[in-house]
């Protein structure tokens, strides 16, 4: 079951959020001070032993990150990312602006990309504990990807996210945008870890968490039918695929599935500190298209 988070009354009323909604974030890719790009973002974490959160990381697109899609030779477009942390359930208004550095002291990146699938669309950015310090962060975990509803051709498929920039720039909250499984999900599609869904998404959504969410009457795996409140982590939405002399957008996308995540989440190792940390700065609230009085730069 999925439990909410109850905010503050709204005359006399308290209001329900879904958990998911405060586990999405705008990503900004910055040069410098200068931005690049914006996409989305969600905390996943992997857990211990006993079930309790591990590393937290923020699960986006390897083109949000880069401004360029895997396996390119391009120049990286971009040193740091901005995005935000809710701090206070009982006021969403309160969030924590951050820029965090994406290359270390000798250049590496910090993120964790797919070995086995180098042309994977995703990574895993992993935070350091002082990013969240004196928070409580809402994430994704493994649990998440193992939600018990049945998933095939036609199932509905819901991202979160903020296309062309547009969402709740008060509460910082993602929009719900639903379609549906596209392609067989237990097959990778073209032989990669992923699956199609349709949907009308747009730039600014790339990265964006993709749910199965039950609310009512569901189906198992099993077949057997349940009733309640339940969502399953799919996977992250990449780029949608256009075919044809014209390049004709197909009005699908791809989903890197939820075991890609979960399986690099699992297998992260730190590596050794350089003598040079790349520490995330807390910043202003405003984001920072807004302090450059940029409101339309470009969209992953």
């Amino acid at each position: 079951m999925i439990a909410a988070w109850l905010v503050a009354p709204v005359m006399g009323r308290q209001i329900e959020i879904d958990p998911a909604s405060l586990m999405t974030t705008p990503i900004v890719l910055m040069s410098g001070s200068r931005h690049v790009s914006q996409g989305t973002g969600f905390f996943f974490a992997s857990t211990t032993a006993d079930g309790k959160a591990d590393t937290v990381f923020l699960v986006t697109n390897y083109h949000v990150v880069t401004g360029h899609a895997p396996l390119s030779t391009q120049a990286r477009m971009g040193d740091r990312i901005w995005f935000v942390m809710h701090q206070d359930p009982s006021d969403l208004t309160r969030v924590r602006p951050i820029e965090l550095p994406l290359y270390d002291a000798r250049g590496e990146p910090i993120w964790v990309a797919s070995e086995n699938h180098p042309a994977a669309d995703i990574v895993l950015v992993p935070l350091p504990t002082r990013t969240y310090a004196g928070i409580v962060p809402l994430v994704f975990t493994e649990a998440h990807t193992r939600a018990d509803i049945k998933i095939r051709p036609t199932s509905g498929a819901t991202l979160l996210g903020y296309p062309f920039g547009f969402y709740d720039q008060k509460h910082f909250l993602p929009v719900w945008k639903t379609g549906h499984v596209a392609s067989e999900p237990a097959v990778d599609f073209e032989g990669r870890p992923a699956f199609l869904v349709d949907v009308s998404a747009f730039p600014g959504m790339s990265g964006s968490p993709v749910l199965a969410v039950a609310n009512g009457v569901y189906e198992t795996e099993d077949g057997t039918l349940r009733s309640g409140r339940l969502w399953r982590l799919l996977g992250v939405f990449s780029k949608m695929p256009v075919a044809g002399e014209r390049d004709t957008n197909l009005q699908l996308g791809y989903v890197w599935k939820a075991a890609l995540i979960a399986d690099l989440a699992r297998s992260y190792r730190p590596r050794p500190p350089t003598h040079q940390t790349n520490t995330p700065r807390a910043r202003g609230r405003a984001s920072p298209r807004e302090r450059s009085g940029d409101r339309r730069g470009p969209r992953e």
